[in-house]
């Protein structure tokens, strides 16, 4: 069994998923995948497990594969301090963890044998790991898990059908024109230095705006007050034709991703959520990604 940890947003879902697809496409062992989804029964972030309700995807759960009195006995170990793989292990399993950052530690403590590999990287040996039980603790954000099965993804990863006014004229819109992509990540990158500077959209905007004097900036951000409050700084000042794409909140945010996709040029920073709209994109020209240091 080769178990793929499941967390955080819909975007960090995602890219899971998309590693644990690679794998059963690689190996032709889809049966073999699961997705530890513990994570979802002790963390209320984000909108929750999304997978599912956005994608109608029906991937492999261990919260489905166990009896739910097991489950239940797994999530109270985990509420306590413990974790799957550690669980696996306790049981006399020949479990090992493939892990790409050290926040496993956080996540899912483990005192059997750990195998550490970059971040972000594209390493198609780790899946044919041949223990017993493997346990895989990352992301996975590198393209080439998307694009060995590009194809394949996109189709399965197709976003539903707008449905509401708002949003399909935005739509609209960026499908009829030159559309920019603006992602400006605040919230949790703010608080913890990790947000792109101002003046890199300033540069980068001053630098569309040369070839394309009548494109048209889209912004997303989750924080569209501090996008307006800072336009100057940002350079959204300097074309009359910026919209600040609002209102796609509460279980809805994904259409901002939807609607990021759509656009012809991305401006993004280090987020999954841009990088991932990116990936989707299938009408784009250029993108530009934020690789200045922290």
């Amino acid at each position: 069994m080769k178990i793929q940890y499941l967390n955080g947003g819909l975007a960090n879902q995602i890219f899971q998923y998309i590693f644990v697809r690679h794998a059963q496409l690689s190996c032709q062992c889809p049966k073999e995948w699961f997705f530890d989804d513990s994570f979802f029964f002790l963390n209320q972030v984000h909108n929750g497990y999304e997978l599912e309700r956005i994608f109608h995807l029906k991937p492999n759960l261990l919260s489905q594969y166990f009896d739910s009195d097991i489950w239940n006995q797994l999530i109270e170990e985990k509420r306590n301090g413990g974790s799957i793989p550690q669980s696996f292990k306790n049981l006399g399993f020949d479990i090992i963890m493939i892990t790409e950052f050290e926040n496993y530690r956080e996540h899912n403590p483990f005192d059997g044998q750990i195998y550490r590999v970059p971040g972000n990287t594209f390493i198609p040996e780790i899946i044919k790991a041949d223990n017993e039980f493997v346990y895989y603790h990352g992301y996975w954000q590198h393209p080439d898990w998307f694009r060995s099965y590009q194809p394949l993804l996109k189709k399965e990863l197709s976003f539903p059908p707008i449905a509401d006014d708002r949003n399909r004229l935005y739509a609209s819109q960026i499908l009829n024109s030159k559309s920019v992509a603006v992602h400006i990540r605040r919230g949790d990158y703010a608080e913890f230095g990790w947000a792109s500077k101002p003046d890199y959209y300033l540069q980068k905007i001053k630098e569309i705006l040369i070839h394309h004097p009548d494109a048209a900036f889209y912004v997303f951000s989750d924080d569209i007050p501090w996008c307006k409050q800072n336009r100057d700084a940002l350079g959204l000042g300097l074309s009359q034709h910026v919209t600040y794409v609002e209102g796609n909140t509460q279980g809805h945010n994904y259409i901002d991703l939807q609607l990021m996709s759509m656009c012809r040029i991305m401006i993004i920073n280090r987020s999954a959520f841009g990088y991932l709209a990116m990936l989707l994109n299938d009408r784009l020209d250029c993108f530009y990604f934020d690789e200045s240091d922290r």
